[in-house]
């Protein structure tokens, strides 16, 4: 799979729920790591899984849309640099779907890849948030409450 689908398909899984081990370990080198837009680093499958399922876990429903991927390979290592927008519904929202119940971002996705004997793995992958709308006060909470 290339790396553009590679991200969809993890973001996909993220927003459908079923974030698992197996979608972890397709979509990550062993070592692989997330720097999340907070600035936390996870590192490692385990990590990786526990801490996204733990976070996400406060929305109701997710949605990531990413765009204009640029892949820039170099032998069997790759950088990529996305666009992306997600929107982000609060458990607490109920059926409202007002600004107050949830906020959208957007930013700039960079992730690096390797090439391996399973197909391509990314190594880190990495948000930067440049605007955001919506209740997003609560996004610097902690995701263990």
């Amino acid at each position: 799979m290339d790396i553009p689908t590679l991200l969809s398909a993890y973001f996909a899984a993220i927003d459908d729920k079923r974030l698992d081990t197996d979608i972890v370990a397709a979509t990550f080198l062993p070592d692989g790591r997330i720097v999340r837009p907070d600035g936390v680093a996870l590192t490692g499958p385990v990590e990786i899984l526990d801490e996204q399922t733990r976070s996400f876990a406060r929305f109701r429903a997710t949605h990531h849309m990413l765009t204009d991927h640029v892949v820039t390979r170099s032998g069997d290592t790759a950088q990529v640099r996305a666009n992306m927008q997600a929107m982000h519904l609060w458990n607490d929202a109920g059926n409202s779907a007002e600004l107050e119940t949830h906020f959208v971002a957007g930013g700039v996705l960079r992730a690096g890849a390797e090439f391996t004997p399973d197909g391509w793995r990314l190594s880190e992958l990495t948000m930067r948030p440049t605007w955001r709308t919506g209740a997003t006060t609560r996004m610097f909470l902690s995701a263990h409450r």
